[in-house]
């Protein structure tokens, strides 16, 4: 699994730059292409530039929040996209059944809770290939 890591992309979209340093710094040796974001609407914008195979999603955010992103690349994808849809993974710091819901209901593929877990965040990528 660890080839295929090298060939994929990330977007880790969150409004801390410590939660952000955090998920680069434990990936940055084992995926190809890694870049950030600050909100939700920075995120989707990079997303139609940049076609990535998973994103790091964080829940709450200024300007556009993740799940309004979220619904948004998910129309993208769909209107422009002949390629894999992308795994978007919602770091959130909320354990709530309702969180999980809003998360999938937007078109997230898996909650995470904060903070981010190499481990876990493998676990859930063997799932998605």
């Amino acid at each position: 699994m660890e080839n295929d890591l090298k060939e994929m992309s990330l977007l880790v979209v969150d409004d801390s730059a410590i939660n952000q340093r955090v998920v680069m710094m434990s990936l940055k040796n084992m995926l190809g292409k890694i870049e950030a974001a600050n909100d939700g609407l920075e995120a989707y914008r990079k997303f139609c530039e940049n076609h990535y195979d998973i994103v790091v999603m964080d829940g709450r955010m200024p300007v556009m929040d993740g799940y309004e992103s979220t619904r948004k690349i998910r129309a993208y994808e769909k209107e422009n996209s002949n390629e894999k849809p992308a795994m978007i993974i919602a770091l959130t710091g909320s354990d709530t059944d309702e969180e999980a819901e809003t998360c999938l209901e937007a078109g997230m593929n898996v909650c995470m809770l904060k903070p981010f877990r190499l481990n876990q965040f493998l676990e859930i990528l063997k799932d998605f290939n």
